[in-house]
């Protein structure tokens, strides 16, 4: 993953441990069932996105991961050392890997369960590569914490080894103390749901602390998908529309209508311009766009930045 193919429209400043990440992240989901055509129109939209500068593809957040690591390594069969993917692992999905049915890995077993289980990634992906690996702890653990492979492996320094990322919980009180000279975390951030944005100006640079931004559009709330799925035609057995949930839901987006007064940029324009404001924040994660709204999603450096007046009314409708 390289910060070289950011978009010129967007200027940041990452250490270079986080050069790997392109401004965008694509998230890789395809069906889990799908035709040969609708791979092969999957992997064309994946190409484009290359084209236009993403190098950076997240598969920790797919529905069936292993699936999208097939289809990442088909869209990319050429070597491209600037082209990394975000793998996700927990205690969990390592118990699932080794047997469903056995007990989850103790910590004396964790390093070599982990080991085999990235090297399973690995040969699917390849010849793309690792570049960061995204580790959600058990909901019980009181102070969450990395595994530890060894030096390389746990803190991305080695050429070739990933980036570990803490996936924050809802539950999560504050940033743990990783330790690290870099400490990478990950959490939905955008206009709607900022709560970790005080966490970070807290402990912005030079500490060290970074975001993998995901959700920036706040469940399709910002981009607008949200309302084709509620508009669309439902089954008979769809339940009736609750008005109240629908305001819940809705109105604060209402309440942002000056983000895009004058028509100079679309809401989801916005949610990326408002994400990628934060020095804080490594990476976006989006969903791969339709084709008809590669220009929206990838032109969104190309729009206005959000003035200081549009981020103080953002703050207090906090």
């Amino acid at each position: 993953m390289s910060s070289q193919a950011t978009p010129p429209a967007i200027h940041r400043s990452l250490p270079p441990e986080l050069s790997r990440f392109s401004a965008l992240t694509i998230l890789v989901d395809p069906p889990t069932v799908a035709s040969p055509a609708a791979d092969a129109r999957t992997l064309a939209l994946l190409r484009r996105a290359r084209d236009l500068g993403v190098t950076s593809f997240d598969v920790a957040g797919a529905s069936n991961p292993e699936r999208a690591e097939r289809i990442l390594a088909r869209a990319f069969p050429e070597p491209d050392p600037r082209i990394g993917a975000v793998i996700g692992r927990s205690v969990d999905s390592l118990s699932h890997a080794m047997n469903s049915d056995d007990a989850p890995p103790t910590p004396k077993d964790l390093p070599g369960a982990l080991a085999m289980s990235i090297g399973q990634s690995r040969r699917r992906l390849a010849p793309v590569a690792v570049g960061a690996v995204e580790w959600t702890p058990g909901a019980g653990e009181d102070a969450p914490t990395l595994p530890t492979l060894g030096n390389d492996t746990a803190t991305g320094s080695g050429p070739s080894e990933p980036l570990w990322i803490l996936r924050l919980l809802p539950a999560s009180q504050s940033l743990p103390d990783l330790g690290r000279k870099v400490n990478l975390f990950s959490g939905a951030f955008s206009i709607l749901d900022g709560n970790l944005g005080s966490w970070f100006e807290a402990a912005a640079p030079p500490s060290g602390a970074f975001l993998v931004a995901r959700d920036p559009f706040s469940e399709g709330r910002l981009d607008g998908s949200r309302f084709a799925v509620r508009t669309g035609p439902g089954g008979p057995a769809s339940p009736p529309v609750d008005v109240r949930r629908l305001h819940r839901e809705f109105d604060p987006v209402l309440r942002l209508g000056f983000l895009t007064a004058g028509r100079r940029r679309t809401l989801a324009q916005a949610a990326l311009q408002f994400a990628l404001h934060w020095s804080w924040v490594a990476t976006v994660v989006v969903p791969l766009p339709e084709p008809e709204r590669f220009d929206e999603i990838f032109g969104f450096g190309s729009t206005p930045a959000l003035s200081p007046d549009e981020l103080e009314q953002i703050r207090r409708l906090k």
